[in-house]
């Protein structure tokens, strides 16, 4: 692999990464805030929805998580694009 291609990919992946950070973080502050306030509220009443609890916070910050996808897509193509990944498909 030439080393031009190395970098470009190296890069292309510490961007995705540090891009799903971001979105991890926000959707973790989304989740809290939407109990908080009172968007989103578990029911708690029963022992079962109190052991449900932790299963029903993951799966609404996976749904929150997930509406981040294609905003991290559309950035890492248009890097991809703007560093002429194109060029290095050759290899």
């Amino acid at each position: 692999m030439k080393q031009e291609a190395l970098i470009a990919w190296t890069s292309l992946y510490i961007a995705v990464g540090i891009m799903a950070l971001i979105c991890a973080a926000l959707s973790t502050f989304v989740t809290l805030n939407d109990w908080r306030t009172g968007r989103w509220a578990p029911p708690r009443a029963s022992t079962l929805d109190k052991a449900l609890l932790i299963p029903k916070l993951w799966l609404r910050w996976q749904a929150n998580y997930l509406t981040g996808t294609p905003v991290i897509l559309a950035i890492s193509l248009y890097y991809a694009s703007s560093i002429g990944f194109s060029v290095f498909w050759d290899i």
